[in-house]
């Protein structure tokens, strides 16, 4: 199995994207598990380093929960295996695991993604291949609480990857750090972001005026999110116009806050986007992020930025890390309306810094490539496999993204 590895590795640490492999060559075989049934949160980068280990050439199949918008949109795919569903009982438990555990055999690594089908892992555990190894991904602080709970997850673990540099750095403050090998899975950008968009017809279609200067932010419309500091920022930032992308149940109540803060004419809700979402950006001169969502790693920024759009995030976990203060942007105090209302009126009064911060947005995200996320995988597999931990430090050294 290391010699697999060492070759996957090699093909993903070549330069340019590597070729989509003939469904598997007898490589290494990884099973990813994410008790999830949408295409967002941990589903969506779980999804992506799949696909980046397949075209370095492992084996790397999905367990995904069905009956939602994961499952149809990977519909078809052979390696996609819907067996998760909500527990609800003590039997669906048992049952679960057992699904898993029949899943599972054969596999050289089960790669988990969130603490539930960690969990199930766990408990499946015994009936793997001898010498099987069990990984966890954690994209969230609250994923690294020192709970009996967690504890009792990473205890059976091989390897963690990381979403950002802030989350290895508390990582690194666990009991467990110094035994577990562990990396920094850098962002992966697909490759639409980077395509040309149509950036009249989309503000037409939006009712923007075309000469407007336009700051968006994409997400699920909740209370938590962050939009309702957006539009008060913006009612402090006259003659700035506003796209809030997403759906959710907060979605009446922003409408009703737009209109009382008197913002409601030059401010658009969209919906829910997806395949047009690039076009979107397009219509977009900045971009802002108020608060994080379920998945830590903050792949609306990383989407944004390969679309060259300049970022405005509030000082969370990880956005110091995506974000260059002055560079590709600037970061704001969290929950700082008044600052965000500052530094939006600030950029959208200055054409050539946005430009410049926008090129260099997009520049920063060509490196963010499938290939490099698959290395950095397979950097953890080496590390977590017996043969290799000897040749592969506990401690990787922390890549900037």
């Amino acid at each position: 199995m290391l010699a697999l590895l060492e070759l996957c590795s090699a093909r993903a640490t070549a330069e340019g994207s590597p070729r989509p492999a003939a469904r598997y060559h007898g490589g290494v075989r990884v099973l990813h598990l994410v008790a999830a049934d949408r295409f967002t949160g941990a589903a969506a980068p779980a999804l992506q380093l799949v696909q980046a280990l397949q075209a370095a050439g492992c084996e790397a199949e999905f367990a995904i929960r069905g009956g939602h918008n994961l499952e149809q949109r990977l519909a078809g795919q052979p390696w996609v295996h819907p067996i998760l569903a909500k527990e609800r009982s003590l039997g669906d438990l048992r049952r679960a695991v057992a699904r898993v555990r029949r899943l599972a055999e054969g596999f050289d690594m089960v790669h988990c993604h969130l603490p539930h089908d960690h969990a199930l892992a766990r408990l499946a555990l015994p009936s793997l291949a001898p010498g099987a190894v069990l990984l966890r991904s954690v994209r969230h602080p609250r994923h690294l609480r020192r709970d009996p709970f967690q504890r009792w997850l990473f205890a059976g673990t091989s390897g963690v990857a990381l979403a950002t540099p802030a989350l290895a750095r508390r990582w690194q403050r666990w009991r467990d750090a110094a035994r577990l090998p562990h990396v920094v899975l850098p962002p992966a950008v697909e490759e639409r972001f980077g395509r040309a968009a149509d950036r009249v017809a989309t503000r037409r279609r939006l009712g923007i005026p075309a000469t407007a200067v336009v700051a968006g932010t994409v997400g699920k419309l909740h209370r938590q999110r962050g939009q309702d500091l957006f539009l008060h920022a913006l009612a402090a930032a006259p003659g700035v116009w506003g796209v809030v992308v997403g759906q959710g149940e907060a979605r009446e109540w922003l409408g009703r806050l737009a209109h009382q803060l008197g913002v409601a004419p030059r401010v658009c809700f969209p919906g829910y986007v997806e395949d047009d979402l690039v076009h979107l950006y397009a219509a977009m001169d900045l971009f802002v992020f108020p608060a994080a969502g379920s998945d830590w790693g903050h792949r609306a920024i990383v989407e944004a930025m390969a679309c060259g759009l300049p970022v405005l995030a509030a000082q969370l976990e990880g956005t110091e890390d995506l974000v260059q203060r002055g560079v590709t942007g600037d970061l704001y105090p969290a929950h700082d309306a008044a600052a965000l209302a500052v530094l939006l009126s600030a950029w959208a009064g200055d054409t050539a810094r946005r430009v410049a911060a926008g090129r260099q947005a997009a520049a920063r995200a060509r490196h963010w490539t499938p290939a490099r996320l698959a290395a950095a995988a397979l950097q953890l597999y080496l590390s977590a496999t017996p043969a290799g931990s000897g040749a592969n430090p506990h401690r990787p050294r922390v890549p900037a993204p």
